[in-house]
């Protein structure tokens, strides 16, 4: 079971995601989902009583297939959003991967479905995608001097009390 819940207007949720370089640190794996105007970071959500490292694992696993990618501790996110009639509160564990093969495509299907498009990113052009979470992409560029940052959508809240 994921580890989220909804109360009334409310829903929390936990998930994991990764910026997952090539092995020369020039690209970095996004995905963007059909119809959808930006681009997000392969993950998912964490389920009860398990780490965050092995939900990344997992996820990758379940989306892409891979098994063979090492990671270590990158960011923390907090999303304050609003979404589907939900005020929405996610946090978000980032982890940074090395994928060690050599890139076959630089765009690609996911396992989960073909409505789920891969995209290998020249990290240098980060900022012409629109990425969610914000802020990642000077995670991802390494220009960002922290690797915490809130992204309060829902006026009105403070992520600060």
């Amino acid at each position: 079971m994921n580890l989220d819940f909804v109360r009334n207007d409310f829903r929390f949720n936990a998930r994991t995601s990764a910026v997952i370089y090539n092995k020369d640190l020039s690209k970095v794996l996004l995905f963007n989902v059909e119809g959808r105007n930006f681009y997000m970071l392969p993950g998912g959500r964490i389920e009860e009583l398990e780490e965050s490292i092995d939900t990344i694992k997992r996820e990758i696993k379940e989306e892409i297939g891979w098994d063979n990618i090492t990671y270590t501790f990158l960011a923390l996110s907090e999303e304050f959003v609003t979404d589907k009639g939900y005020n929405n509160h996610q946090i978000n564990i980032i982890y940074k991967g090395i994928y060690n093969d050599e890139i076959k495509e630089t765009k690609f299907k996911g396992l989960e479905g073909d409505w789920i498009n891969f995209e290998w990113v020249d990290v240098n052009n980060i900022n012409n995608y629109k990425i969610f979470p914000e802020g990642i992409a000077g995670v991802i560029n390494g220009r960002s001097k922290s690797n915490h940052f809130i992204n309060n959508l829902i006026k009105g809240v403070d992520p600060n009390e």
